[in-house]
């Protein structure tokens, strides 16, 4: 079995199903917290405004609660084959611990933004980051609209993350004190 740890959007867009998913399961990858630092130019911005989109960030005092979905070995390739067209170039698929329900540790492939390409911001401060996703519109939307929907569909899940919720807040016009 292989094993795929999701902490945006592969949580809810039921991408596994075309590739046998066998189960799905909240996890916790520690180590690690969620971040509005990788730009986007073409999604949720363009390359004259590009609007901050979700990636990790390592801290060692941190934890992310996705998603871990399990498939049967033979998808290895097709999984990895869509994950990577789908990430981008500027993310790679690391395997990682996640801990699931019940104290169960397993080795999930994680897509996590490459910190040494152009892509990442990170580095950029949090209040001109805001500023970006408050102008940013890509060929998917507003990037506040992208912002907003993360937030809504972690709250949906019942998962508390202090940075989503903090840079939503900032981007504005959403309630984060659920």
């Amino acid at each position: 079995m292989m094993w795929v740890f999701g902490y945006g959007s592969l949580m809810w867009d039921d991408w596994e199903q075309r590739f046998g998913g066998v189960r799905v399961d909240q996890a916790v990858l520690a180590g690690h917290r969620r971040s509005f630092n990788k730009k986007s130019v073409t999604n949720w911005g363009t390359l004259n405004a590009p609007g901050p989109t979700l990636g990790l960030e390592p801290d060692r005092n941190a934890d992310c609660t996705g998603t871990a979905f399990e498939f049967p070995e033979e998808q290895q390739v097709a999984v990895e084959g869509f994950l990577k067209a789908r990430e981008g170039p500027s993310f790679t698929l690391t395997v990682l611990l996640v801990v699931l329900p019940g104290g169960q540790e397993v080795r999930a492939l994680t897509p996590v933004n490459d910190r040494t390409k152009p892509t990442y911001i990170g580095n950029i401060p949090l209040m001109q980051r805001r500023d970006m996703a408050r102008r940013a519109r890509g060929t998917s939307g507003a990037c506040a609209d992208y912002v907003r929907n993360i937030h809504e569909k972690l709250t949906s899940l019942s998962i508390v993350d202090a940075d989503v919720n903090e840079f939503a807040a900032l981007v504005g016009d959403i309630d984060t004190a659920s």
